[in-house]
């Protein structure tokens, strides 16, 4: 009887125990608060201003339309040459992914087009005909914009890097137009019977700038802390301008030039302030 009054009063404590550790066991937060917190993101930061220099090369396309000397032109005349100068801009994050700015860039080149165009016109049945030889001269040799830009930051472990797109405004000074060369009239009284006269002509147009408008894509790399590299290709339309050619001798005519050009360029900036990546969650 002693083990069994012992046994009932076990079982009693036991169970007045039981509801009081329930009711503990309850006071805890669920299992899935003790998991860790998502840790940050870090984002390299582009938000500040920079200065840089670049180097490329440039494309020209030029579309001639006008007369010399009674001889006409309607053709092409294509430029490439080296671009080298610099850039200066600004850029706000806005967000995680997203960044906007506004650049300044300016390169130096001798984009020199030239091309020689030849040509004759017979006058009468005798073979009387006007023949014209010369070489036109576009040359260029400063280009710059001013524009805005909006770009994608993307991340890969350590690596930082920037897509975007810009657009504005682009400038433009030409320090050469010309038109040299020869002309010849051959005038024929009698078939193999002709005589033929000359003149040397020198026609120029003074140096001149012109307004346009770019659109481009490029992408920016950060390679150290402060230190950045970018490829960039832009292009740049200048529509059609009436240029003036004038000679001593045969006096002034107008030539329709319409200019486009593209650029492919790679550079380094630096960017100033304070390089820490952002947090975002």
């Amino acid at each position: 009887m002693t083990r069994i009054a012992f046994a009932i009063r076990i079982a009693a404590v036991a169970l007045s125990i039981t509801p009081a550790a329930a009711a503990d066991l309850s006071r805890f937060p669920p299992a899935s608060r003790f998991y860790p917190p998502t840790p940050l993101l870090r984002v390299y930061n582009w938000t500040g201003c920079y200065l840089g220099g670049q180097l490329g090369a440039a494309f020209a396309d030029n579309k001639v339309n006008g007369q010399f000397v009674g001889f006409g032109l309607s053709d092409n005349v294509d430029a490439t040459a080296v671009i080298a100068g610099g850039q200066v801009g600004c850029d706000l994050q806005v967000a995680r992914n997203w960044v906007i700015g506004a650049q300044i860039d300016g390169a130096w080149t001798h984009l020199n087009a030239s091309k020689t165009f030849a040509g004759s016109q017979g006058l009468d049945a005798n073979g009387s005909h006007f023949d014209v030889t010369g070489n036109l001269l576009i040359n260029a040799n400063v280009i710059a914009t001013a524009t805005g830009r909006i770009g994608y930051a993307a991340n890969f472990d350590d690596i930082a890097g920037l897509f975007y797109l810009k657009g504005g405004a682009a400038f433009i000074n030409y320090d050469n137009f010309g038109f040299s060369g020869q002309s010849a009239l051959t005038l024929c009284t009698a078939p193999n019977t002709c005589g033929t006269s000359g003149a040397a002509f020198n026609f120029n147009a003074p140096s001149s700038n012109r307004w346009g408008w770019t659109i481009g894509l490029g992408t920016e790399w950060v390679v150290d802390g402060n230190w950045s590299v970018f490829g960039e290709w832009d292009y740049l339309n200048f529509g059609t301008q009436n240029v003036t050619f004038t000679d001593a001798t045969f006096g002034s005519t107008q030539v329709g030039i319409k200019q486009q050009i593209n650029e492919l360029k790679m550079g380094v900036n630096y960017r100033f302030g304070n390089p820490l990546p952002a947090q975002y969650p």
